[in-house]
């Protein structure tokens, strides 16, 4: 694709070379062939020239006025007329004149009279008149007359050439000036430019016509692609775009969760009541079950079935901390309700680890598998309505110890299942403040906006007292969490939170490892829209630091939470190579310009290694980013090909 790329250069240039080389070449041809023509004649000219002064000059030799003889001589001499002279009277020298001084040159004794005599040289006649040998003579080196009168024509040729040109350019360039424009704006982001885009040719208008039509396809395909995505459900769009092929299986807890007296509510409320209360819960069900990595398959009315694949950390232990958090929304909706709502909105929940399958169907694809029989079973062995509970398999109980309290065992056997079962139900679950203190590693299994609050105020108590370790566990925990959305209590907490790290930054409690890794968490846990002024100040201050990870951290950040970042163009040319390349980076997501571009180009010629290496990360970022997010402006923008097959 490179090496295709590396051959292709602008339309107008091509045609102008193109012409312009024909052009040139054949008019080298025709102008050699009219200088060679006009050396000869000039040679022959001379040659004229120097016979007619010969014959002029021939009485005064006969009378012998040999002074005046010198004279028109050497009058002749200075406008070229002959180049050299000589008087004999027999072997006596009257007069002479040659260029080089040399009279033994032209002092021979010439027999053969009034005849040309010449070679590639020169050429000469001699006269005989009396015992006088009167002989006259001019140079004709060819070689040497036609580099003259190319030197004398040179500013006609220069003229013609840079006329024919510019006239050929200016043709070109009106005819094929859509297509110009056209060029540009497909190199660029913004393709809002097309319809203003005028074309004065058949082939202009439909290449500009195809533009057109393609980049309204691309814009309905998007849609369409967003539309049939958010139509899938999460759990079928992920394995759809892992690139297996369908069926295989894989390790996972299916969770089901469930809202009690929800034909209740149904049949007693109206629609628009039901409407509005069921979005606001499945809104922020949605919210937290993303949050502890699930993946949701099905909404069946008030019921949601989702799965967490088994992975690092316990996937028993993340559905039942999500179904806690779950709960505690769904308690929040019930707190919220008006009076005289006459209902509770408690959910109840059930999770069954075990392998679930991923096939293709007549409709399209589909999970399979025990575990979702299991969980629906196991939902339904729930009497209590009145309280919200997680039932789940006595085995997994081990690895959930310490995030609940058991209520209840019930030995059952399930629908369509040979052996009892024992099921255990909770009810009751550890809180965030007494988890943080047994064991800051379970902060994994809290993830609401209240249990990050408390975590943002435990991990500032235990910098105060001067544990960083407590903080780095934390750390490691939390840089693997992303909030879409969130409350602007959480947003406000973490902004809380690094304001306190930055002041204890300053008193030197907190190092500037901690405070660089603080910052990189914000673009984690504010969203975008929640970003507050201050914020952004405290992370501008930041961008003054005298520690370059903390400036680094802040500048990434930046580029992510700030919408115009125009003022970290400076950083740049800082002498710091991962602050000047993570500058470099952000600053051309937003807009890969010809400065950022030259400045790219001098990290990979850089000699020193870390510059180099540095630049041939940016490289590569910008190309995925812009692969991903605008695939023309990556196949189009000369730039950016440049730079990419740089690191080739």
């Amino acid at each position: 694709m490179f090496g295709k790329n590396r051959r292709s250069k602008s339309l107008i240039l091509l045609i102008v070379g193109v012409f312009w080389l024909g052009y040139v070449v054949s008019s080298s041809i025709q102008f050699y062939f009219n200088v060679r023509s006009l050396t000869e004649k000039e040679i022959l000219r001379r040659q004229t020239q120097m016979q007619f002064i010969q014959e002029s000059f021939i009485p005064l030799v006969i009378t012998e006025n040999f002074n005046l003889l010198k004279d028109r001589l050497e009058n002749a001499r200075k406008i070229h007329l002959i180049d050299f002279y000589i008087l004999q009277n027999g072997s006596d020298v009257v007069t002479w004149y040659n260029n080089f001084d040399n009279l033994s040159g032209i002092n021979v004794d010439y027999q053969v009279f009034n005849q040309l005599l010449q070679n590639d040289q020169l050429a000469f006649r001699t006269v005989k008149l009396m015992d006088y040998r009167f002989t006259t003579g001019v140079f004709q080196d060819r070689n040497e007359i036609l580099k003259q009168n190319i030197w004398l024509m040179k500013g006609m040729i220069l003229q013609e050439l840079i006329i024919v040109t510019l006239m050929v350019g200016l043709i070109v360039y009106l005819f094929l000036k859509d297509i110009i424009d056209l060029t540009k704006i497909l190199s660029t982001r913004d393709r809002s430019k097309l319809a203003s885009v005028k074309s004065l040719s058949k082939e202009g208008q439909t290449l500009l016509k195809a533009t057109q039509s393609y980049e309204s396809t691309k814009q309905y395909l998007e849609h369409e692609n967003r539309y049939y995505s958010d139509s899938l459900t999460p759990a079928i769009l992920h394995e759809m775009k892992s690139g297996k092929k369908a069926p295989y299986a894989f390790q996972s807890t299916m969770i089901r969760v469930d809202l009690n007296g929800y034909t209740q509510i149904f049949l007693e409320k109206k629609d628009e009541y039901v409407t509005d209360i069921m979005n606001a819960y499945f809104i922020q069900a949605r919210e937290l079950i993303e949050r502890y990595n699930g993946l949701i398959y099905q909404y069946v009315g008030d019921e949601i079935v989702f799965h967490i694949k088994e992975g690092p950390q316990n996937s028993q232990a993340m559905a039942l901390a999500c179904l806690r958090s779950v709960f505690k929304a769904a308690q929040e909706i019930e707190d919220s309700l008006p009076v005289g709502a006459d209902h509770c909105f408690k959910v109840k929940g059930s999770f069954v680890l075990g392998k679930i399958r991923f096939v293709n169907q007549d409709s399209g694809f589909a999970l399979s598998g025990l575990p979702l029989i299991e969980s629906a079973r196991l939902l339904s062995q729930v009497d209590d309505k009145a309280s919200s509970s997680a039932t789940f398999y006595a085995e997994a109980s081990e690895s959930l110890q310490e995030l609940c309290t058991i209520a209840d065992t019930k030995e059952t056997l399930l629908k369509g299942f040979s052996k009892p079962s024992t099921l255990y139900r909770a009810k009751e679950f550890t809180s965030v403040e007494k988890a943080l203190a047994t064991d800051i590693t379970l902060l994994t299994y809290f993830r609401s906006d209240e249990d990050l609050c408390h975590a943002y105020s435990f991990l500032t108590e235990e910098l105060e007292t001067g544990k960083d370790s407590t903080f780095f566990t934390a750390f490691n925990i939390l840089k693997t969490f992303k909030l879409k959305m969130s409350t602007e209590a959480q947003a406000d907490g973490f902004t809380q939170f690094m304001a306190d790290i930055l002041k204890l930054n300053k008193e030197q409690k907190a190092n500037d490892k901690v405070l660089s890794a603080a910052i990189s968490l914000a673009s984690n846990f504010v969203p975008a829209y929640l970003v507050k002024e201050n914020l952004l100040e405290q992370l501008g201050t930041c961008l003054e630091h005298k520690d370059h990870r903390v400036q680094a951290n802040a500048i990434i950040v930046l580029g992510d939470l700030a919408k115009d970042i125009a003022f970290l163009r400076r950083f740049v040319y800082s002498k710091n190579n991962r602050v000047s390349a993570d500058a470099l980076l952000v600053s051309g997501k937003r807009d890969l310009d010809k400065e950022l571009t030259e400045k790219l180009k001098e990290y990979l010629d850089s000699k020193n290694p870390l510059f180099q290496a540095s630049g041939r990360f940016v490289v590569k970022s910008l190309g995925e980013h812009y692969r991903n997010a605008d695939p023309i402006f990556y196949e189009t923008n000369s730039m950016l090909k440049d730079l990419l097959r740089k690191i080739a």
